[in-house]
């Protein structure tokens, strides 16, 4: 299942797991996720930073939360860490 990850939800997840959002308690910005993703994926030949969260989120990877300005954190921490590792991102087992 995590070979069909591409490389800008990985990106997501990533960023998402080094800043220790794996709490609903612990959600990042969306604003500032897009602007981190838009930074390193600029062209139109990359996935929209839409669609990379809506396929990380139809996955069960992360989990919205609906606030003024919408928040995500990682909601299957065990997934996304055999995800990462799988694709060769450094992710311990303990945060």
């Amino acid at each position: 299942m995590s070979s069909e990850l591409t490389e800008e939800t990985l990106f997501i997840l990533n960023l998402l797991y080094k800043r220790r959002s794996v709490r609903s308690d612990r959600g990042y910005h969306s604003e500032m996720l897009k602007k981190l993703y838009l930074k390193k994926f600029p062209g139109r030949d990359h996935l929209s930073f839409k669609k990379a969260l809506k396929i990380l989120l139809n996955e069960g990877y992360i989990t919205k939360i609906a606030k003024k300005e919408d928040k995500y954190y990682i909601s299957n921490i065990s997934k996304a860490v055999s995800a990462l590792e799988n694709h060769g991102y450094s992710a311990s087992k303990g945060l």
